[in-house]
């Protein structure tokens, strides 16, 4: 019997202070669908600096009162080109993130209560 996969909430950001620092980008809320924002109003998304065994690729932070929290997760390589994924609370829930081209932009995908390590199932949902 097939899993169901289930509908993702949808956060789309904006990037913020462009070009401000070399290795960290800032972005801003747009937009939420699906439900409640499961995340902040700001985010901060900065390159891997080797120092993590699990070697991510990028690490998400989220904005709690005037800090930056600690990584709430790593970000990795899928096939696809600049779709990324990640999880929060041990596994408990799937993050799929997809850059735009150029990093202006920023949509994250959460699948509440669920994950998977056959991102493939999931690309299809976010890749359009």
């Amino acid at each position: 019997m097939a899993t169901k996969i289930p509908q993702p909430i949808k956060h789309v950001y904006k990037e913020i202070n462009a070009g401000k620092y070399a290795t960290v980008r800032h972005y801003e809320l747009a937009l939420t669908t699906n439900g409640n924002s499961l995340l902040s109003d700001k985010i901060n998304i900065q390159k891997d600096r080797n120092f993590a065994k699990s070697m991510p690729d990028y690490w998400l932070k989220i904005r709690k009162g005037n800090k930056w929290t600690r990584p709430i997760t790593g970000l990795f390589k899928t096939e696809k080109k600049n779709l990324f994924y990640g999880d929060r609370f041990k596994k408990r829930d799937m993050i799929l993130v997809k850059f735009s081209e150029i990093h202006d932009e920023v949509t994250i995908y959460i699948f509440q209560n669920f994950y998977t390590r056959h991102i493939s199932i999931l690309a299809p949902l976010t890749v359009k």
